[in-house]
């Protein structure tokens, strides 16, 4: 994943050659980071707080415990503005308790030390959902957006099985429209009250695709009009 910084300085360069990015800088951070979607989706995502802090340096306590106490839920994940450490899920993702104050300062200062030089804008508190796990269906999809139209929907790169549901989308998309960016990906994931929610947004250039997934559906994607 390019940094938003190193994508700017890209563009730059290309322009100076007489090239010209289809995405621009502002709207790759936008569909990229966090901070930079939220807003139009915050009806459809987890809710969530966010600290910016550069990497190696843990927020301070109180405030940390401020962003926690702020969002409606008992527990809640750790990531910064693009990723989480969700494989390292006990040690540096999921917070059981958002009022332990010292749990949630141990897990967020672990997350931003194994982050190192990678870590991304801030720390990003997120409330926790409870998803379903099906047996033979992705519960997580992953949408591809296209000048504010769905294009392709996949299972979620990390899901076991390429089948998926094509949730009801018009919400999402009313959302992609207002975010205003050319080329996006959404993740959505089943809750497990049967509510799909967005649990992500990404920049399509730097979105993976799921193993199965066609290549020739893909490259339709790109170059149909």
């Amino acid at each position: 994943m390019l940094p938003a910084r190193r994508y700017a300085e890209l563009d730059a360069a290309l322009r100076e050659r007489g090239g010209e990015l289809r995405v621009s800088p502002d709207a790759y951070r936008g569909a990229h980071e966090l901070p930079g979607w939220y807003e139009a989706f915050a009806e459809l995502t987890p809710a969530t707080g966010w600290l910016p802090t550069a990497p190696g340096r843990t927020p301070d306590p109180a405030r940390l415990a401020e962003l926690a106490e702020a969002l409606p839920s008992r527990s809640g994940i750790v990531k910064d503005y693009v990723k989480s450490r969700k494989h390292e899920w006990a040690e540096a993702c999921h917070l059981p308790d958002l009022a332990d104050r010292a749990a949630v300062q141990r897990v967020v200062g672990r997350f931003v030390e194994l982050q190192g030089d990678d870590l991304t804008g801030g720390v990003v508190l997120r409330a926790f959902e409870d998803f379903t796990v099906a047996a033979d269906t992705a519960t997580e999809v992953r949408v591809w957006w296209r000048d504010g139209e769905p294009r392709l929907v996949t299972a979620h790169p990390d899901s076991p099985y390429g089948a998926v549901v094509t949730p009801d989308l018009d919400a999402v998309g009313a959302a992609v429209r207002a975010l205003g960016c050319p080329f996006v990906t959404t993740d959505l994931a089943l809750r497990a009250d049967g509510v799909w929610r967005v649990v992500e947004v990404g920049d399509g250039q730097v979105s993976d695709l799921h193993r199965e997934v066609d290549p020739a559906s893909f490259a339709d994607l790109l170059t149909v009009t």
